[in-house]
């Protein structure tokens, strides 16, 4: 027996079975990329001294960071429920090849400011844009200052 499409009732259910069967692998494909691209864009640093991260005063210590389109989120190592959200300007075009991450800090007033977060293997995130002449201290990557 045909159906009004010309396609008999077992064919278009093995049909629609290999239609489902695609869509779950493609789905669980998109979840494993998502991951994938997770865990990348976490990194864990340590700073030795006391600075300033979205206009909040951190004492030195362990930190994550984690980036999730152009935000920036930053929690304790420690496990302190506190984080702090930092939205980024822009991307900055990666100058050159570190395996490490590397943070850029713009010292204002006696203040260390968090104004750059950089990635391995990733363009960077600028975090703070300081329209006053201010020094650089960086940490991390392969000139650390």
């Amino acid at each position: 027996m045909r159906t009004a499409s010309g396609i008999r009732p077992a064919r278009r259910l093995l049909h629609i079975g290999q239609i489902v069967a695609a869509l779950v692998i493609c789905v669980a494909g998109l979840g494993a990329t998502a991951y994938a691209q997770n865990a990348q864009n976490s990194v864990n640093v340590n700073i030795d001294f006391a600075f300033v991260a979205a206009g909040k005063e951190m004492p030195a210590g362990a930190y994550e960071f984690e980036v999730e389109k152009m935000t920036v989120v930053m929690r304790s190592v420690k496990g302190s429920a506190l984080a702090v959200v930092m939205p980024a300007f822009t991307r900055l075009g990666r100058h050159d090849a570190d395996r490490d991450p590397e943070l850029v800090f713009d010292k204002v007033g006696g203040k260390l400011l968090l104004s750059e977060l950089w990635i391995p293997d990733k363009d960077g995130y600028l975090l703070l844009d300081t329209p006053v002449n201010h020094d650089h201290r960086v940490i991390g990557g392969s000139r650390p200052h």
